[in-house]
């Protein structure tokens, strides 16, 4: 009995080793039409102009069949849907469907061919053929549309819970992660000049269920001039270079780099290629020196994907950045206001100089010129001399003791002055003799009593 068992296990081993490394030859690389997974019924179709082959991925067993096309169906202006186990070949360019009905490529829409979603983004959500943007008469879709089977007709998906929608794209990138379809990586049309088209760096997550859109941030370009068919890899997009790999992930903002691993720079560019059930398949020709041959080959994650490089966001959200910088602008704008206010509080508590006399709260008094340079003098000083003061009221033709009087009548005048201002009875200005000096009379005030400005300070 456990000879029988080891037997079993041991032949079990070798199916699974076999079934692992084998290939199965597909066919001429200029016939094949279109490549599509079935991941429910764990198979990969390949279109030809009239049969298509059925791939086992379990076995590499291949059913051929012959299907019937309608006059008008062209494979390559229409992208393969699979939805419930039913193909639909949905037309790049507008609104036409077809369906494969019973081996036979009918057309089902009662839609036309508006040549306004070309190079739209195609997928499957909730059963539904859906599709984002697209380019048309000098413009961007900015929108998703779905086809209804009951109308055969298409409809539009508002996005009724957003404040803000993103700019049409075409030609872009998508990744489907439950709900939340990323939009990125597409092209826009300049709005001032309608025949240039330019990179829209922008990324946007759809919620499908909420109909809200959410914008993520910008980030680079992703290149795809030498491999056009990312592959759809867990909830990311998997892109191959020419020198490596990069694993896009929208959901945790991650832009992963690797190596190529042991088959993935054998790829054959213009296919598509698939994973499923951690395992890769991939396209590939038979011969370097033969580049028609096609082949399938499927592949572990580790044979697949090299060593690990570089790891970093895919997106910069620089609104949050601008919502900081905003932030720290609210606050400093508070703080300048509370300040300016704080300062005009104080002005109307203090006496503020002006250029021709002073003013307190709702009151003013005029001052000459000599007047006010004394009160600036003793506002933005501590002590003043006699001689200081007596230098800006002197007449040069009177007398030192005709100047002293001049002097002392001045600063009554200014005393009485602002005793009627600020309807106080002591004198503002006052005097005492220099404590290094006793022949000095120095003059003070009390400059708590004056609002100075900068420009008071300078004259």
């Amino acid at each position: 009995m456990m000879l029988k068992n080891k037997i079993l296990t041991a032949g079990l081993f070798l199916i699974t080793t076999l079934t692992f490394s084998q290939s199965v030859y597909v066919g001429k690389h200029d016939e094949i039409s279109h490549t599509s997974l079935d991941s429910a019924n764990n198979a990969i179709f390949v279109f030809f102009k009239d049969y298509y082959k059925k791939i086992d991925l379990e076995t590499f067993e291949i059913d051929s069949v012959k299907i019937v096309v309608d006059p008008q169906f062209e494979f390559m202006g229409c992208k393969p849907v699979l939805v419930n186990s039913n193909y639909y070949f949905v037309h790049t360019q507008g609104g036409i469907v077809y369906k494969l009905q019973n081996d036979t490529i009918v057309r089902v829409d009662n839609s036309f061919n508006h040549k306004m979603q070309i190079n739209s983004s195609i997928f499957v959500y909730d059963d539904k053929i859906v599709r984002y943007g697209g380019y048309g008469f000098w413009s961007a879709r900015n929108f998703f549309t779905y086809f209804d089977t009951d109308l055969l007709e298409w409809e539009t998906i508002s996005p009724v819970n957003s404040k803000e929608v993103p700019k049409g794209t075409f030609d872009g990138l998508y990744i489907l992660d439950h709900d939340n379809a990323y939009i990125f990586n597409g092209k826009s049309i300049d709005d001032f000049n309608k025949t240039e088209m330019y990179f829209n760096n922008e990324v946007w997550k759809y919620n499908l269920k909420l109909n809200e859109w959410r914008y993520l941030g910008t980030s680079e370009l992703i290149d795809l001039t030498h491999f056009p068919h990312p592959i759809r890899y867990k909830k990311s997009l998997l892109v191959l270079y020419t020198n490596g790999i990069s694993i896009i992930d929208l959901g945790n903002n991650k832009y992963i780099k690797f190596k190529h691993g042991k088959y993935s720079h054998n790829v054959i560019a213009s296919l598509n290629h698939y994973f499923l059930n951690d395992r890769f398949y991939f396209f590939f020709y038979s011969k370097e020196d033969n580049n028609n041959e096609v082949y399938l080959k499927s592949a572990s994650e580790n044979e697949f994907i090299g060593e690990f490089i570089s790891d970093k966001p895919f997106y910069s959200n620089y609104n949050l950045l601008k919502g900081s910088f905003s932030l720290v602008a609210g606050l400093l704008f508070t703080a300048l206001l509370a300040n300016f206010g704080f300062k005009q509080f104080k002005k109307r508590k203090k006496i503020v100089l002006l250029d021709n006399g002073l003013r307190h709260q709702n009151k003013f008094i005029e001052f000459d010129q000599k007047a006010m340079e004394i009160l600036r003098l003793l506002a933005s000083g501590t002590a003043v001399s006699s001689n200081k003061i007596l230098s800006l009221v002197e007449e040069k033709q009177y007398s030192a003791a005709h100047n002293e009087r001049i002097k002392v009548q001045k600063l009554e005048e200014i005393n009485l002055k602002i005793k009627t201002l600020l309807s106080f009875n002591g004198d503002i200005i006052q005097s005492k003799k220099s404590e290094e000096d006793k022949r000095i009379r120095q003059y003070f005030i009390n400059k708590n009593l004056f609002f100075l400005s900068k420009k008071d300070l300078l004259k």
